[in-house]
C-alpha cells in the first residue's frame, strides 16, 4: 500500500484526543474505504470541530466522493454528493444541498454491504461529474491539509 509514515504519525496525533473506541471506529472505517477504493487519495484535515479524512480521486476536496468526520462520540461516514445517490441502500442523514452521512457509533452493526454499494455509487458520480479523473492506485497518497485556528473538538 502507501508508505506515508510521517503522515500516518500526524493522523494518529490528530486522533489521539478522542476516546479509544472512536479512534478505533475511525481507523476501521478508513481501512474499509481504502480496501474498497485503493486508488483514492486521503486528505487529512484537523478541522475546527472534527478531524476529517477525505477520500478523493485527485488531491482536491472538490473531487472527493466520501469522507469520515470524527466527533466526540461517533464518526460520520459521509458521501460528498450523497444527495445525488439514487435509491440509497441506507437512510442517510443531512439536509444540505449535496452532503449526506451515515452515523457510526459502533462497528458491530456496521452495514458493510450497503456502505460498499454506496461507495461504488459515490465514485461513479465523481467520475461522471469529472470524467478526466484517472483511477491510478500507484499514485494513492495521504496528504495532510493545513488548518489553523482554535479547535472546538476534543
Amino acid at each position: 500500500m502507501m508508505d506515508n509514515s510521517r503522515e500516518e504519525q500526524i493522523l494518529h496525533e490528530y486522533l489521539s484526543v478522542y476516546d479509544e473506541q472512536v479512534r478505533d471506529i475511525c481507523l476501521k472505517l478508513r481501512s474499509f474505504v481504502a480496501k474498497s477504493q485503493p486508488e483514492a487519495n486521503q486528505l487529512i484535515y484537523d478541522g475546527y470541530n472534527a478531524v476529517s479524512i477525505v477520500f478523493s480521486l485527485s488531491d482536491k476536496m472538490r473531487d472527493a466522493f466520501c469522507h469520515l468526520a470524527v466527533y466526540k462520540n461517533h464518526v460520520n461516514f459521509g458521501f460528498n454528493r450523497g444527495a445525488e445517490i439514487k435509491n440509497p441502500e441506507l437512510k442517510l442523514e443531512g439536509k444540505g444541498k449535496l452532503i449526506r452521512h451515515f452515523k457510526v457509533k459502533d462497528m458491530e452493526n456496521l452495514p458493510k454491504q450497503e456502505l460498499s454499494n454506496l461507495l461504488k455509487k459515490a465514485v461513479e458520480i465523481s467520475l461522471f461529474k469529472k470524467p478526466n479523473l484517472k483511477i491510478d492506485s500507484q499514485k494513492s497518497k495521504i496528504l495532510i491539509k493545513p488548518t489553523s485556528g482554535k479547535k472546538l473538538r476534543p
